[in-house]
């Protein structure tokens, strides 16, 4: 799963809006629950308390997505309780710096949320076979996403999954690659809905994800149609 960037200048562009309106140089306050500032907190389309799930989720974020701007993942941390969104920022899991993690991997219960070619659709699989889940999930832009799940083999002896889905991704801001594909919050919003059956999870974490690019494009972003649209399209680039 990956919050996607077309390239560096692109994420110039991001910077420029990202904190916007920017009201002179003086730091202003941050909110402690979204992160935003408070000019721009997101807190009114987040849910009034914290998603109760039995499902941990663990996300292996690349370094350089924590230094990104308008990443999905602080949406997921502002709507889950602490102890059940865990962030790990590195490019290789070992079994010396992680080993919780490599314990994980032997557990049943323990899915890698990856579309690769092994992957089966998470709705597919009797999941009234274990009370929760760990759902593992790479982090960054599709190619550092990439590099982390084929980078680190252990990740591939626990049962990957993907969630089938029609949804076209509401993360406009940023340059998918192909028409299908998601940020880390949206994929993770449809695989919660199975796991915790309970499909309000996708549109309450879709909501402020929503608001955060409409917000954007009220100031100037521009919506970014996918490289697959674009490699049809070449008007579109």
């Amino acid at each position: 799963m990956a919050d996607e960037l077309d390239s560096d200048d692109e994420e110039s562009v991001l910077r420029g809006f990202a904190n916007l309106p920017t009201g002179g140089t003086t730091k202003r306050p941050i909110c402690e629950r979204c992160k935003r500032p408070s000019s721009v907190c997101l807190c009114s389309h987040l849910p009034k308390e914290l998603l109760n799930i039995s499902t941990t989720i663990y996300i292996l974020q690349h370094p350089k997505e924590d230094s990104r701007l308008l990443t999905t993942v602080p949406i997921l941390s502002a709507c889950l309780p602490q102890e059940k969104c865990i962030i790990y920022r590195d490019r290789r899991y070992s079994t010396s710096d992680y080993p919780e993690l490599h314990a994980m991997m032997k557990q049943p219960n323990t899915l890698v949320l990856y579309p690769g070619p092994n992957a089966v659709n998470l709705r597919s699989i009797d999941l009234s076979a274990h009370a929760n889940f760990n759902l593992i999930v790479p982090d960054g832009t599709w190619k550092q996403a990439s590099g982390i799940f084929h980078g680190n083999p252990f990740l591939q002896n626990a049962t990957q999954v993907f969630v089938e889905h029609n949804v076209v991704s509401e993360y406009v801001i940023r340059t998918q690659p192909t028409n299908k594909s998601l940020c880390t919050v949206e994929a993770i919003a449809l695989a919660l809905a199975p796991l915790e059956k309970n499909d309000s999870f996708i549109e309450i974490l879709a909501a402020p994800l929503r608001a955060l690019c409409q917000y954007q494009l009220d100031h100037g972003a521009v919506v970014h149609s996918s490289k697959e649209d674009k490699l049809k399209n070449p008007e579109l680039a």
